[in-house]
Formats: C-alpha cells, sequence, structure tokens
C-alpha cells in the first residue's frame, strides 16, 4: 500500500476538481533490478523521484504552461505492507461450515477466581511493519481527518442522529427559556395535524376498500375506485413519512428542552437511579513497528524536522455509555531538527530507558484519555494523562514558532503571546476563552476550505474546538534541557542543564489543544526558569571560587619561599620576570 495527496489545496474544494489521476506506473510495484536504460520510456521517469516518498506526480517536466493545471499529487506514504484484522462476534458474520473451526469458548469452570471473563466485541486492527512518510501541515490534517471519519467511523445513522440532536441542541441556545416552548408547541400542532389528516386517509381508504369487497359496483366504477385506493395509499405513505420525521424531531426538541431545564442535583440523581455495568462494544488499533516521518514547508520539500518513532500503539474502545477510552503508546521517539543555521540539531530523544524494564513495558511515551458523552456539544476529557520517560531536549525559538505553524496553521505564532496570557491568567480557574483564537479565524486562512456558516454552524465549529478537561496530569519528568534564542546572546539561553518539570495538574478547565500546549509550556518555563537561575548562580559561584583558589595558592607558595630563603629569592625572582627591551 502507498498513500498520496495533494501538495496544497484547491480552489473551490468540489469534486470534480482537477486532480491529477494516478497512471499504472504509479501504482504497480516495479522490479528496479530488472529496470534497464532502454526500458525507460519517457523524461519524466527519468528526472523524477520514483517510488520515494515524497516524490510528486507529474505528467510534464519543470512548470505547466496550461491555464488550469492539475493539482500536483505528492506520495506521502511509500509503498509499504499493510494488514488488516477485523475480529467480529456477530452470528451472521460466521459462516455454517466455519462454524467446527472456531475455538471453543473456556469454561467457567476453568477460570480461576482472579481471572475475569472478558465480554467478545467487535475489534478492527491496522497494522504497518515499516513506514516511510513526508507530510506538510495540510497532509498531516487529511491524515487526522482519515483517522478520525474512515477508519475509526461510527455508523451513518447513529451518527447522522447525533448531528441533528447537536444541531438542536444549538438551536435553543439561541433562544430563551420562553421562547424555546413556541417551536416545541408549533411542532406539537404540525404533528397533531399529520396525525388526524393520517386518520382521515386510513377512514376514506377502509371504506373504498369495504365498497370494493361488496361488489355492489360496475366494472368502470371499480377501476375509478382502485385507482382512488392507490392514490389514497400514496398519500398515506407520504404522511407517515413525514409524520415519523416530525416526530423524530420534536422527541429531539423535548428532549433537549428537558436537558436545559434539569439542575445539577436532578441529573445526579438520574444517573445514579440507571447505574448500569459499563462495558466494552467496539475496539479499533492502529499499530506500526517502526516509521521515519519528515515533517516539511508547504511546498512539500523543504524539511522542518525528521522523526523516528518505534512500537506506536493506538488504541480506542467504545463504551456502553457512549464513553470512550483512548490510549497512545510509543516505544521510542527521536526528532531531528532540519532548518538551518541552527544551534541544536537534536531537538527530542530519550535520555535513559531502564534496562531492567519488562520488553513490552518499555514505552517513551504514554498517552490515555477517558472521554464521556459530550455536553452542550463541547467534547468532555473525564480524565487526561501523560507519562514520559526522561527526555533530551535541544531547542531553539524558531524551530519551536515552525512547530507551532505546522501543528495550528490557522494561529499565528507571532502573536500567540496575547494567548498565552489569557490561557496562563485562566488555567487555575476553570475555564478559558478560546477568545484569543478568533483573531484570525477567516482572515488569515490559507487554504479555501471555508464557506460562509451560520450561527448554529459557528457554534457547533467553536464547541468541536474546545474540550471540558475535568482531570489533567502530567507526573514530573526529569530533562537535559538546551535553549536558544533567536539572538546572539539571550538571557534565557541555557545549554545541558538537568531540570525536573513538575507534576502539572489541572481540574475542570475548558481548552482547545493549543490551549492546553501553552498552559503546559507557562507553567514548566515558570519553574524550570527558577531551577536554571539556581543552576546559573551556582556555577557562576564555583567558577569564582575556582578562580580565588588558584589565584591564593602562588601567592601561598611566594610567601613560604621567603621565609625559608630570604629576600634574595625575591630578587632573583624579580630579575628574572623583568622584560627584556632591544635598543
Amino acid at each position: 500500500m502507498q498513500y498520496y495527496a495533494t501538495v496544497l489545496a484547491g480552489q473551490n474544494d468540489s469534486l470534480d476538481e482537477n486532480i491529477l489521476w494516478l497512471s499504472v506506473e504509479n501504482i504497480q510495484e516495479n522490479n528496479p533490478a530488472g529496470t534497464v536504460i532502454s526500458d525507460v520510456p519517457d523524461i519524466p521517469t527519468l528526472v523524477g523521484s520514483g517510488s520515494s516518498v515524497g516524490g510528486v506526480v507529474s505528467e510534464t517536466v519543470g512548470a505547466s504552461q496550461a491555464e488550469n493545471p492539475p493539482l500536483q499529487l505528492q506520495r506521502i506514504v511509500s509503498r509499504c505492507k499493510c494488514e488488516f484484522f477485523y475480529a467480529s462476534h456477530d452470528e451472521a458474520s460466521i459462516t455454517p461450515g466455519l462454524l467446527a473451526e472456531a475455538p471453543p469458548l473456556p469454561s467457567p469452570e476453568t477460570l480461576t477466581p482472579w481471572e475475569e471473563r472478558e465480554r467478545a466485541v467487535d475489534v478492527f486492527t491496522l497494522m504497518h511493519h515499516d513506514l516511510d512518510v513526508c507530510t506538510n501541515s495540510l497532509q498531516y490534517a487529511m491524515i487526522l481527518d482519515i483517522l478520525n471519519n474512515l477508519l475509526l467511523y461510527v455508523e451513518p445513522k447513529r451518527k447522522e442522529a447525533y448531528e441533528k440532536l447537536q444541531r438542536m441542541r444549538f438551536q435553543l441556545q439561541l433562544h430563551s427559556q420562553e421562547d424555546q416552548r413556541r417551536p416545541i408547541q408549533q411542532l406539537q400542532n404540525k404533528v397533531r395535524c399529520l396525525v388526524a389528516k393520517l386518520r382521515r386517509l386510513e377512514r376514506e381508504t377502509y371504506l373504498i376498500q369495504r365498497a370494493l369487497l361488496e361488489e355492489l359496483c360496475d366494472d368502470e366504477e371499480r377501476d375509478g375506485l382502485l385507482r382512488e385506493m392507490e392514490d389514497l395509499e400514496a398519500q398515506v405513505l407520504e404522511c407517515k413519512d413525514q409524520l415519523m420525521s416530525e416526530s423524530e424531531e420534536l422527541g429531539m426538541m423535548i428532549s433537549c428542552y428537558k436537558e436545559t431545564q434539569l439542575t445539577a442535583a436532578n441529573s445526579k440523581l438520574t444517573n445514579m437511579r440507571n447505574d448500569k455495568p459499563i462495558t466494552t462494544v467496539r475496539a479499533s488499533e492502529i499499530v506500526f513497528k517502526h516509521a521515519q516521518w519528515r515533517l516539511t514547508q508547504q511546498d512539500g520539500q523543504l524539511g522542518i524536522a525528521d522523526l523516528v518513532l518505534s512500537n506506536f500503539l493506538y488504541s480506542k474502545n467504545c463504551k456502553s455509555d457512549d464513553s470512550v477510552e483512548h490510549l497512545l503508546e510509543l516505544g521510542y521517539i527521536r526528532m531531528t531538527n532540519l532548518l538551518p543555521n541552527q544551534t541544536y540539531k537534536e531537538v527530542l530523544v530519550p535520555t535513559e530507558i531502564q534496562s531492567n524494564m519488562p520488553i513490552d513495558r518499555k514505552r517513551a511515551i504514554r498517552i490515555f484519555c477517558r472521554e464521556k458523552a459530550p455536553v452542550g456539544g463541547i467534547s468532555v476529557k473525564e480524565h487526561f494523562e501523560i507519562n514520559v520517560v526522561p527526555l533530551t531536549i535541544g531547542l531553539t525559538r524558531k524551530f519551536y514558532q515552525t512547530m507551532l505553524k505546522f501543528c495550528f496553521p490557522e494561529r499565528d505564532p507571532e502573536n500567540i503571546e496575547d494567548t498565552e496570557r489569557s490561557v496562563g491568567g485562566s488555567s487555575s480557574g476553570g475555564g478559558t476563552g478560546s477568545g484569543g483564537g478568533k483573531k484570525g479565524s477567516t482572515s488569515n486562512k490559507e487554504s479555501n476550505f471555508y464557506v460562509a456558516i451560520d450561527d448554529v454552524d459557528k457554534m457547533k465549529e467553536r464547541a468541536e474546538k474546545n474540550k471540558l478537561f475535568i482531570y489533567i496530569k502530567i507526573p514530573e519528568v526529569p530533562v537535559k534541557l538546551s535553549y536558544k534564542g533567536n539572538k546572539e546572546k539571550n538571557l534565557s539561553d541555557v545549554r545541558d542543564f538537568s531540570l525536573i518539570i513538575p507534576t502539572l495538574e489541572y481540574h475542570n478547565v475548558t481548552w482547545t489543544w493549543l490551549d492546553l500546549l501553552l498552559a503546559m509550556k507557562n507553567d514548566s518555563r515558570r519553574v524550570i526558569l527558577s531551577q536554571a537561575i539556581k543552576q546559573k548562580l551556582t556555577i557562576n559561584r564555583a567558577r569564582n571560587l575556582a578562580l580565588a583558589e588558584s589565584r591564593q595558592v602562588p601567592a601561598e607558595a611566594e610567601d613560604k619561599a621567603k621565609m625559608l630563603f630570604g629576600s634574595a629569592l625575591a630578587n632573583a625572582e624579580t630579575t628574572r620576570h623583568q622584560p627584556f627591551f632591544k635598543k
């Protein structure tokens, strides 16, 4: 399998966009050992990148002269081995012929008292062995979108019903409590009218059917009654569909209205009454053994950083109460700075991994997140925890700003200090507005994926960006830090300082991912700065003491020599150190 993506966004984001189709030569696997010069068909094959990652698929060499040239396709993942595993426990998924080959379930008698019998669930696993990846910021966002909406998808009908419910919630939030009753009453009257119309049509259909059964009419009247009956049946079906749609909308509207009326005590009591054992209903996994990932600039060619990842595991478990558990584990990570004229090339690497740890638990990074059902359209992160091994970090200000632009292209790294101050001031309070992010939400977009939306869609988009974090914990991490600012000499410059990032905990905060990152940065920098100043003062004090001792030792030796040999030695030393000048 190999992956392709456009380098830049299209102009109108339509399905009939002028995107170059892949040829058979790009899709099928070629044997490099059996290729000779006479077999090469054209010049683009000679000067092209072949099947390597990052290569651009093009029919021409150099700039295109066409008025509407096709969008360039870039190979973002080179040819690799990919395996899909589906484990389904539905009765319809097993053919009768293979039922005899299925292993029997363990009997309860064979299980020990401490072994808990797990409930079988449907599992989907996507496994890559070796990956060679090259993406810019837009392609990186596309990969995340594919993972969320394709591989880890939710059933379309369930997703559509959930989106309707979310939109209904936002529509009711635009009105006051008194105004919320008016559309409900109007919809109730409409449903009553549809019910009355349906009963009338059914009564007319019954009367016509009764007249046909009595056989008191001639053939012409009978044909007319049949045509009328077919027309009535079509009206009945149409009325039933409309009634079902309006009833569903009315049910969602009443449900949303009740949610707004419930107090916190009543909702807590309801949850206690409906307490049921929570079980896993579906699981998804993404695994790869080793990956080399190059992050590039917007053009897809100039490199920003090289990432080496190994033993990657991401699992997603969907629970019966609509909650989701996410787990991400990474065995090894190494990041190299590719920007020119940088002081530190090694950005991130584990300092040490204990050798006595079991192999299956040797993890450099572990991220766990338990996500509850959204409230008011805002995602609720009940528990969010990050565990990291000791790290060696070599960072520059320019690299930090470039990576911020890569991960959050809608924000300007130069003007992000305002957001840092707003997040830092609200980290202990419990909420942050993401108002700092409104400044460049529409005017600074570099792609044309955004269209005019109404107030409800704006509320939905804002709610999707914000997350309610009930509890966040990042245990303390020993780091060996080196940092270089933009200027030649900076007060914040450090080199090989052994510091400890303290344990960070946050409770009941509403943040975006960028707000969380900035809060972690501000709180860590506040503590690390004090540690770095202490280390700088300690180093300077030790250096001054060493210089003082080195000066004091020759003076003490000279005093001892004067006491033993008298002033003759002092005169000889003075004569020996006199400079020689030639006249």
